[in-house]
């Protein structure tokens, strides 16, 4: 059961976030993005951070769900009980492609990562280039007249709700599959992969495994994203950009817990909307947020979940020091006393 208190407190925290937004459509918003690039870093951290696949190319997968949505309802007005599906399956059928590729020629660290970035870069530029899917310019996804058969609400906390509730599916598999035998062959592999090899893991299996897994969960955000903003294109879903905002919210977060993306996406997503509203002046909240993340990366390397993780159990170690001395300091006196009651035997008539 400890192993999933962190998640109860996530839990906890994600929901009273919810209930203080709920009367707020801005906090509503900031929330929604908030979980949305959340539940995404986690997808990206159970690959880079658990199983050691560094990929710069995952911002693919969230366009391939979101296209799949704008896509299949203004072209066909499929539902999202069709197009959420689809979304999830072509992800998971690029990532096949891909990971069958990379794996079998034993791709791996910054090979794997820049070859997984020059596929994204492909689709990128083919999707610009394509008039079906609006080029440049994107999909403006229309309005339906049964807008909650489609997932269009007038309000923000229907989508806060969905979102929310994905980003908690999202944390317990992820928890669940790091419990299991599969996540010890993931360590495995990500701390010394020769070694993982030699006592019989099968590394090809175990990294696709890992990579399937978190393109399904990249596709599902992306079709969500699709949905909530009703509008798609390369730049907002395919870009580089994307992939390297994973990134710095799990580095910041912290890679080596499993909610320290969100917390890394908890911190700086309200802090980047925060500092575009700050001040008019053009580019000013970009200096901001690039000198906050040197200033974390300097103080916390391990991230601030490392560093919350390494004060909680330097506290708990203190305190067991303490204990332990208490409990030495009263040990003795049971053996006096037991001798003194022994002379006393002894002495007495």
């Amino acid at each position: 059961m400890k192993q999933y208190s962190s998640l109860l407190v996530v839990c906890s925290v994600v929901s009273a976030a919810f209930l203080y937004a709920l009367t707020d459509n801005y906090l509503m918003d900031v929330f929604v993005l908030t979980c949305f690039y959340g539940a995404l870093a986690v997808a990206w951290n159970l690959m880079a951070g658990m199983t050691g696949l560094m990929s710069l190319g995952h911002a693919l997968f969230v366009g391939i769900g979101a296209y799949s949505v704008a896509w299949g309802y203004s072209v066909h007005g499929w539902s999202p009980l069709m197009t959420w599906p689809m979304g999830v399956a072509l992800s998971v059928g690029a990532a096949y492609v891909i990971g069958g590729l990379c794996f079998r020629y034993g791709l791996r660290g910054y090979f794997f990562a820049i070859a997984t970035l020059a596929f994204s870069e492909v689709a990128f530029f083919v999707v610009s280039a394509t008039d079906g899917l609006g080029r440049s310019d994107g999909i403006i996804m229309p309005i339906a007249d049964n807008g909650p058969a489609h997932l269009q609400f007038m309000e923000k906390w229907p989508y806060g709700l969905i979102i929310g509730a994905i980003l908690m599916a999202v944390m317990f598999l992820c928890r669940l599959l790091l419990n299991s035998r599969t996540g010890y062959y993931w360590r495995a592999l990500r701390d010394n992969e020769d070694a993982a090899q030699a006592l019989g893991v099968n590394a090809r299996a175990m990294k696709m495994r890992a990579f399937l897994i978190s393109a399904a969960i990249s596709g599902l955000c992306g079709a969500f994203y699709a949905n909530y903003v009703a509008f798609v294109d390369p730049r907002s879903v395919l870009s580089i950009d994307l992939t390297i905002q994973l990134l710095v919210f799990s580095i910041i977060g912290g890679m080596s817990q499993l909610w320290g993306p969100l917390l890394g996406a908890g911190i700086l997503v309200p802090f980047s909307d925060f500092l575009r509203g700050l001040t008019a002046i053009q580019g000013s909240n970009v200096i901001f947020y690039a000198a906050l993340l040197m200033i974390l990366a300097l103080l916390l390397p391990q991230g601030v979940a490392g560093w919350l993780v390494e004060r909680w159990r330097r506290r708990g170690a203190r305190r067991a020091e303490i204990a332990q001395g208490s409990d030495t300091a009263q040990r003795p006196l049971a053996p006096v006393a037991s001798a003194s009651r022994s002379e006393q035997a002894e002495t007495a008539p």
